[in-house]
């Protein structure tokens, strides 16, 4: 497989989905306090009735727009696969969160019964519906924030039994070529939460066109860090000898149907 970033052994992934939505502004003088980042993120996986995407699509829109009224303090994006076998499905993410916020929101969604509000709106829409959450990996991620991204290249991991050391190894050292060499490519890792689990990659885009090989290559960055091509290459190796099973798509940012 081949990612925009990354190379065939390290791609990406997301790990989306939704229940909240909402938004906070600073201001340039007198900044009020902001709540702490968290590391959780959210996902709900929506797949919809065959020819019914575009009255899913003005629903869940509608649902946006209600719970951001009704006083929800989420957060929500919302994103459609653009290349894949699977193309009948939405991803509905809310991010940077602790754990403890989702105590706060499950109040909300009950006080306000925003179940029974997606029922009515959304449900007759939906034809199967999945929820994860994942954790960000920081310490491995290397992600550069800009509000330009339109597309998501998304590569789903499952390392086999007994080589998450391996895996881990393999990307301290990357972790160290990538800042090294303060390579101006971005991409997060998390870990998924539910389900079979694995490790989440996803590398954002501009455009289309940034889909292409990046020069320098993380090959090249990691050759000069590591000192030779044969031990960038034998790192390489044992991370793609750990794969059990992986899968990528690339999705479309729609900014349209997430929180107003």
């Amino acid at each position: 497989m081949k990612v925009r970033h990354l190379p065939p052994a390290l791609a990406s992934v997301l790990a989306l989905v939704m229940m909240s939505f909402g938004t906070s502004a600073l201001a340039a003088e007198d900044p009020a306090p902001q709540p702490a980042a968290g590391h959780i993120a959210t996902s709900w996986i929506i797949w919809v009735k065959d020819g019914q995407s575009r009255q899913f699509e003005d629903a869940i829109k509608a649902y946006a727009a209600w719970r951001k009224n009704a006083g929800e303090s989420f957060k929500w994006s919302i994103y459609e696969p653009v290349v894949g076998s699977d193309l009948n499905h939405y991803v509905i993410r809310s991010g940077m969160h602790q754990w403890k916020d989702f105590d706060a929101n499950a109040a909300w969604s009950s006080q306000k019964q925003a179940g029974a509000e997606f029922d009515k709106q959304v449900g007759p829409f939906v034809k199967r519906v999945e929820h994860y959450f994942s954790e960000d990996d920081a310490e491995h991620s290397h992600w550069i924030d800009s509000k330009d991204y339109k597309y998501f290249g998304v590569s789903h991991y499952q390392f086999k039994p007994g080589t998450r050391a391996t895996v881990k190894g393999v990307m301290d050292k990357v972790q160290k070529a990538v800042v090294g060499a303060k390579w101006p490519f971005s991409y997060s890792i998390s870990e998924v939460i539910g389900g079979s689990g694995g490790t989440n990659i996803v590398s954002p885009m501009k455009s289309y066109a940034e889909m292409a090989d990046p020069e320098p290559s993380l090959m090249d960055i990691l050759t000069k860090s590591l000192g030779s091509k044969e031990k960038a290459m034998a790192a390489m190796n044992s991370f793609s000898t750990a794969i059990e099973d992986h899968s990528y798509t690339v999705y479309a940012y729609r900014a349209d149907l997430s929180t107003p």
